[in-house]
């Protein structure tokens, strides 16, 4: 009989070391998913994307570039050809536009190689 009470004190303990365990795993997982959850808010995706984007330079001046080819485009197609309703202007408006924004971006991309 003591041994069979004796298998119950270390069935019991066991059990307290199991619930114990399981205890502390739901906490790290509620844990884990509150952290997990603030990092998939859109504000702080928004946050890291802008810290990584710090980061690298190549990206930072191919963006510069793109801007800065695309505006030019835009401007001079509204210095030439302005708000029109004639399809031919409109059509030469955006060609004219397509072609100096390629320029610009080939002539920046090349100044940016010979450096």
């Amino acid at each position: 009989m003591i041994k069979h009470k004796n298998q119950i004190e270390i069935l019991k303990a066991n059990m307290l070391l199991i619930e114990d365990r399981r205890q502390k795993e739901y906490e790290d997982l509620k844990h884990q998913f509150h952290e997990t959850s603030e990092s998939f808010r859109p504000i702080n995706i928004l946050n890291q994307t802008v810290k990584d984007f710090g980061k690298l330079p190549d990206i930072k001046t191919s963006l510069f570039i793109t801007i800065l080819s695309i505006t030019g485009g835009y401007f001079s197609k509204k210095i030439l050809v302005g708000k029109s309703n004639s399809l031919f202007k409109k059509i030469s408006g955006h060609l004219l536009q397509y072609t100096i924004t390629n320029f610009i971006s080939k002539k920046v991309s090349t100044d940016k190689e010979e450096e």
